[in-house]
């Protein structure tokens, strides 16, 4: 299995057609391909069902095991944008108390626990990318969420679980670390006045008293305080028009900032899916602003950020421009753009 499934990667990567492939072929040439491989018998509607209808309302897989659903898969063509058709079939697995659900424009997959708290996005537990990601680690997740023998066992749904908890854990833990921060730093607790004590002690050799700490902490709170979660004390008047003539001097600074001839205008939304996760970030004043990570100059400094490892950012980020609705690989915009 193992084997096959890396010998249809392969082929896939090396294969510049399917970039035309509509949805039919898409099923044919990849969907049912890989399901075979991965144990399913694509040949018995009682157990790969085509087409399934339910309340008037039709997914184009679900797969059965002794006539109970174990999955959804809904399909679409290889340029479609995935995300404008989460909600739909979400809500019908929702609906349908379908616990595993499977997004694919062939090459993209999206696996969903519907029945999970949370956004459609916080449900979304992993995303494989035939084309970017590690044929090892791609042929292991679909044999982890997908083979027959893992679904049938309940394997599947648990090593599911096990990532949607990971992620929902690092969500709340990557939202509400500043949170934290700001109150420890704001309402300092005696521990961290004792250890900044010991510190100080330690490198002039005098010990302050805790009063003066406290003191050196709240005088200096607009230093250590993380804006982006946490409102800022009131300042007083010089140290506001200190802050507003600081502000007013990187806005001129930046207004003389040159896009480069290349870069996609401000405003610009972008995305990077890795190794399971979706990167989010916006162009301003020429440079990707990537939450939760920083700003960049260019998009492989980006995506160097991401993975640690030298990447083409044109062809790991997808674009979506002002005013319009759909995403595009920035490699594309980049070419259509005629930009060398």
């Amino acid at each position: 299995m193992r084997e096959a499934i890396k010998a249809v990667i392969e082929e896939l990567r090396n294969n510049s057609q399917i970039y035309q492939y509509d949805e039919a072929t898409t099923k044919q040439a990849i969907i049912l391909r890989l399901l075979n491989i991965l144990g399913w018998n694509v040949f018995d509607i009682n157990e790969v069902k085509p087409e399934y209808s339910m309340t008037g309302k039709r997914v184009d897989y679900a797969l059965l095991i002794n006539s109970q659903i174990k999955a959804f898969i809904e399909v679409k063509k290889i340029s479609e944008d995935l995300e404008a058709h989460q909600e739909q079939l979400l809500n019908y697995s929702f609906q349908s108390g379908v616990k595993l659900a499977i997004l694919t424009n062939g090459l993209a997959w999206w696996f969903y626990l519907p029945l999970k708290e949370g956004s459609w996005d916080q449900r979304k537990f992993y995303a494989v990318d035939l084309i970017q990601q590690a044929t090892e680690d791609v042929t292991q997740k679909f044999i982890d969420f997908l083979s027959k023998e893992n679904i049938v066992s309940g394997q599947a749904i648990l090593t599911a679980e096990k990532i949607y908890k990971g992620r929902i854990r690092e969500i709340e833990i990557r939202k509400n670390m500043p949170r934290a921060w700001n109150k420890l730093v704001s309402e300092p607790d005696e521990l961290l006045v004792e250890l900044l004590g010991e510190t100080l002690e330690k490198l002039s050799g005098f010990r302050p008293d805790n009063e003066y700490i406290k003191k050196f902490l709240k005088k200096n709170l607009n230093r250590f305080i993380i804006n982006d979660s946490f409102p800022k004390p009131a300042a007083s008047p010089s140290t506001s028009q200190s802050v507003t003539a600081s502000s007013k001097s990187r806005t001129i600074i930046k207004s003389k900032q040159v896009h480069p001839k290349e870069f996609p205008p401000d405003g610009t939304l972008c995305r990077f899916e890795y190794k399971g996760r979706l990167y989010e970030g916006i162009i301003k004043n020429g440079e990707l602003h990537v939450n939760h990570i920083g700003a960049f100059s260019s998009l492989s400094a980006a995506s160097v950020a991401v993975t640690n490892t030298s990447r083409n950012g044109w062809r790991d980020w997808e674009l979506k421009l002002p005013n319009s609705t759909d995403w595009i690989l920035a490699d594309t915009w980049r070419k259509r753009k005629n930009i060398v």
